[in-house]
């Protein structure tokens, strides 16, 4: 049985999906926990449900393990083990229900209660992985992380003001009445009415922790919950609140600029760039219409590409690793060229290890009409028109290649091409395309074959379209007669 593949959709989509159930699952048995709660509803056994499923696909999952993917079921079983393995299981085993049905009743049975609480700290694991899957930025993971850490905080910090009695259980909303009566013939006071006392639900308790570590934690608190005088476990208690609040305070305004920094890092560059840019603009006094060009030219590659070009990227890449990417980006398209079509994939990849790019605006031409013409194009992207005879005769987009003939006949260009959509092209120039023939007789014949097939077909069509133009000369005459 194949198992699961550990960067796929599957694990990716279930990453989402814990992350919010393991934040709801570790409160939700805390909170059970202060308050003795012992409850086996439809909620609980959808928890366990949870928990149990993503104990069974981390075991029918491959692993990544110093930069090698684990796929034999035995390692992967190592490698959990050595893992989130018990704590994932000891989340799956239904301790509550147990505990209940049993009458287990000693102190190991509250240990055992809060073992599954260990699963919570596996997010952070989840959020790292979670972050390849879905390609997030970094910055923003750390935010997200952050996130989840302060919830979990606030959390615990409210069930533990609960738990040594800072916040109350009950409520006098009406206080008590005295009076003046005569007793005894003396003028005593006394209670005309008791007071109305109102008795808080846990939840209403547990919401005015919550409100009391918010307070605590963010400022110095407004006083209306505020620890006993007389109890010293709830004056350390707000004590330790204020120094984690304190810090966890620091650590947010001290990183989350440097996370917005770094968020935002390309686009940074990219608005530097442009400084320059414009500077050396006003500078050399390029006309207003020029210099809007080159600041489409510059949004387009943000837009398109974020400030990253494609010779940045592979450049840094290994050979191998950069010549597998270009086959994978051109392959379909090489296809396309008639030269090209049946060849042999290490004639693919030495193609497009001499490919370079280019980019060019609505409205530029690539090619003119009666120039000589020195390298072909693949439009990898945008759309172009072509001209003859300063008519345009056909459009071309995504996918098309052109200019090759050029290459061949070393004649001058029969066609302009203009740009009319921005465009990414690869380039292969003469030269490599010289080489090429040499290397491989079988692609040099076939070049030869279809340029000979291609000067009959001109020929015939130049031919056609001479005796076309005879006929319309012959028959003005009488036309006009």
């Amino acid at each position: 049985m194949p198992l699961i593949r550990h960067d796929g959709k599957l694990r990716g989509s279930w990453g989402l999906f814990l992350v919010p159930m393991n934040l709801l699952f570790g409160m939700t048995l805390s909170y059970r926990l202060r308050t003795g709660e012992v409850i086996h509803d439809l909620f609980y056994w959808v928890m366990i449900s949870i928990m149990v499923a993503d104990l069974l696909l981390d075991l029918a999952s491959t692993r990544k393990h110093r930069m090698a993917v684990v796929k034999d079921w035995k390692s992967v079983f190592g490698l959990y083990l050595r893992g989130w393995m018990v704590p994932d299981i000891l989340a799956a085993i239904p301790f509550e229900y147990l505990a209940d049905v049993f009458h287990w009743e000693s102190e190991w049975t509250l240990l055992l209660r809060v073992l599954p609480l260990s699963k919570t700290f596996k997010v952070s694991t989840v959020l790292d992985d979670l972050q390849t899957h879905l390609q997030m930025p970094g910055a923003l993971m750390k935010l997200i992380s952050l996130g989840y850490w302060g919830l979990q905080a606030i959390h615990a910090f409210s069930l533990g003001w609960w738990w040594v009695g800072g916040s109350p259980e009950e409520m006098e909303t009406t206080p008590a009445k005295t009076g003046w009566v005569m007793e005894g013939g003396q003028l005593v006071q006394k209670t005309i009415s008791e007071a109305e006392v109102r008795k808080f639900t846990n939840p209403e308790i547990y919401l005015r922790s919550v409100y009391w570590t918010v307070t605590t934690m963010t400022t110095i608190g407004y006083g209306d919950y505020s620890p006993s005088k007389d109890n010293n476990r709830q004056i350390i208690f707000t004590i330790i609140a204020q120094i984690t609040g304190v810090s966890f305070y620091g650590f947010v305004v001290g990183n989350i600029p440097v996370l917005i920094a770094n968020a935002n890092a390309a686009r940074a560059a990219f608005d530097s760039r442009n400084e320059v840019i414009g500077e050396f603009m006003r500078v050399k006094q390029l006309p207003v219409a020029m210099q809007d060009r080159v600041r489409d030219y510059y949004q387009y590659l943000w837009e398109s590409r974020k400030g990253v070009s494609d010779s940045q990227v592979l450049g840094s890449l290994p050979h191998a690793l950069s010549v597998d990417v270009l086959v994978f980006l051109n392959q379909e398209i090489l296809q396309k060229v008639e030269f090209f079509k049946g060849v042999k994939e290490i004639f693919i990849r030495e193609v497009v290890g001499m490919l370079t790019t280019e980019t060019f605006i609505p409205g530029d031409y690539i090619i003119r009409e009666g120039e000589f013409g020195t390298c072909m194009y693949f439009l990898t992207n945008g759309a172009v028109e072509v001209i003859v005879n300063g008519n345009t005769v056909a459009q071309l987009g995504t996918g098309s290649p052109f200019g090759e003939m050029a290459l061949v006949s070393g004649d001058k260009r029969n066609a302009s091409i203009r740009a009319t959509a921005y465009c990414d092209m690869y380039v292969l120039e003469r030269a490599g395309f010289d080489q090429l023939r040499s290397r491989y007789e079988d692609f040099d014949k076939n070049v030869v074959q279809i340029t000979e097939q291609r000067a009959a077909a001109n020929k015939k069509a130049q031919e056609a379209r001479e005796l076309a133009a005879k006929a319309a000369a012959e028959a003005k005459p009488e036309g006009n007669a």
